[in-house]
């Protein structure tokens, strides 16, 4: 059965075949592996040709799993948020960030959009604002009006645009320690800190013991940490370098 049947012209996935990409599930591989991989493989060639005929066929391909999986975030966290909205703006950043998509394995895609898509609900979370529902809101008293003056908000205006300077500058460098990591570096890192899997789960996928994974972790961790401080000419302390593989892994896509 061919996965892509209903999702790609046929000039594309004649391009495949030639390429290797196998569009039906293996014999060693469950139906959804085969859907992962086949996913894998249109987001590198999206992000190798930029072609948009690749693109449409990735989203065709993998809208629906997306969108289940947003719809199942957005149940859990009780947010008044629409999937059908999230779902444009993750694929939205999926064509806008193409370039830092790294096909490592055959659940990379899967992983990845997870990752863009989780951030897509915090900021749309963020920007909701909340609803308070009152039986009697006729008979409330006014509340009064807390909101600073213009003086005050231009402040904390610059000052958020310094602070969002600041963190933009932080994540480039934190890109680039991270591309420096060994490829099993940045599984680690990525499956522990964005996925949240234990030690053991990831050791299991990296065909390590429980203690191994741990100096892992530990080494992959360090190494992040000296290439950060060494391009930020040590002015980071150290307690602000150790917890930022966990926060800066959950915030960027």
């Amino acid at each position: 059965m061919n996965l892509l049947a209903a999702a790609i012209a046929p000039t594309l996935e004649t391009e495949l075949l030639a390429r290797g990409v196998l569009l039906e599930a293996r014999p060693d591989e469950t139906e959804d592996q085969a859907e992962d991989r086949i996913d894998t493989e249109l987001m590198a060639l999206f992000r190798d040709t930029g072609r948009r005929d690749v693109f449409d066929a990735l989203y065709e391909h993998a809208q629906a799993r997306v969108l289940s999986w947003l719809r199942w975030v957005v149940r859990e966290q009780q947010a008044r948020l629409d999937p059908g909205d999230l779902l444009q703006d993750t694929f939205v950043n999926v064509y806008r960030y193409a370039a830092g998509f790294r096909d490592e394995h055959g659940g990379s895609f899967r992983s990845w959009v997870r990752t863009i898509a989780a951030n897509v609900v915090r900021r749309a979370r963020v920007a909701t604002p909340r609803r308070w529902i009152s039986g009697t809101s006729e008979l409330a008293p006014e509340l009064p009006d807390t909101s600073s003056g213009p003086p005050l908000r231009a402040v904390h205006g610059e000052d958020t645009r310094r602070l969002c300077g600041a963190w933009v500058i932080f994540l480039q460098h934190y890109a680039l320690a991270y591309a420096a990591l060994s490829a099993r570096d940045r599984l680690a890192l990525a499956l522990v800190e964005v996925q949240g899997l234990s030690y053991a789960e990831t050791g299991k996928q990296l065909g390590v013991g429980p203690s191994n994974m741990k100096m892992i972790m530990l080494r992959a961790r360090r190494r992040l940490q000296q290439r950060m401080r060494a391009a930020m000419g040590e002015t980071l302390s150290e307690d602000a370098l150790e917890q930022a593989p966990a926060r800066t892994q959950r915030r960027t896509a």
